[in-house]
């Protein structure tokens, strides 16, 4: 198992496929078989201690999974403090606030104000639905841009890029399924330092920023 500490609370394990099979486990096994994972994820966290001195505090651990493409399998474990989750639970308040004043913005300046306001209802909702406008995410280090990359379903994205900007780096995303914008937040959240729109400060980051990956950043980084 090679081990890397994130931040005070984060830490990520790659786990060779060898390595899986000597401890008796499959990829399958870590979502299918509770019993069997925890068990597993007790042995990693022993050696998290041996290794980084890693030591938790008796908050609750989140476990994302990414499986890399020779087979081996990437664990990004963190523990989240009460705190530490009220904090992060503010922050997408405060994203998703942002993101619906721009939205309005946008569908107030289409409507024509004579129109009823159940008329008016309906096309929030439609402008909603079809909204184009590309979202971006502001992480502090390449290293938690993998470990985001690890568990954004692709699905859920038309195009991908990345960029680095006064020691910073910023994805910017272009939604297939609009739908899932509330789930990709969420899946962010604990990776992002902020969240934003296109219109919202993306003119700072082409003119004076740097484009590390033109396309399918996602698959780029999970690949590294």
């Amino acid at each position: 198992m090679k081990f890397k500490r994130i931040n005070e609370n984060v830490i990520r394990c790659v786990i060779t496929k060898e390595e899986m099979y000597e401890y008796g486990m499959e990829v399958s096994e870590l979502v299918d078989n509770r019993d069997k994972a925890e068990d597993f994820l007790r042995k990693v966290m022993q050696e998290a201690r041996y290794e980084l001195d890693y030591k938790t505090n008796g908050g609750a651990l989140s476990v994302q999974i990414a499986l890399l493409p020779e087979g081996d399998v990437a664990m990004t474990i963190a523990e989240s403090m009460p705190d530490q989750i009220e904090n992060q639970v503010n922050r997408l308040k405060a994203y998703i606030e942002d993101f619906q004043k721009v939205l309005k913005q946008k569908v107030d300046e289409q409507n024509d104000p004579k129109k009823g306001e159940g008329k008016k209802a309906n096309n929030v909702v439609q402008q909603f639905n079809n909204i184009s406008e590309a979202i971006w995410i502001k992480c502090a280090s390449l290293d938690v841009c993998m470990d985001a990359a690890g568990v954004i379903d692709e699905k859920c994205i038309k195009a991908s890029s990345l960029y680095s900007h006064k020691g910073a780096y910023y994805y910017r995303f272009e939604l297939s399924n609009n739908e899932n914008v509330g789930e990709l937040f969420l899946s962010l959240c604990e990776f992002g330092q902020e969240i934003f729109l296109e219109s919202q400060g993306a003119r700072v980051i082409y003119e004076h920023g740097r484009c590390i990956v033109k396309q399918d950043a996602i698959a780029t980084l999970k690949n590294l």
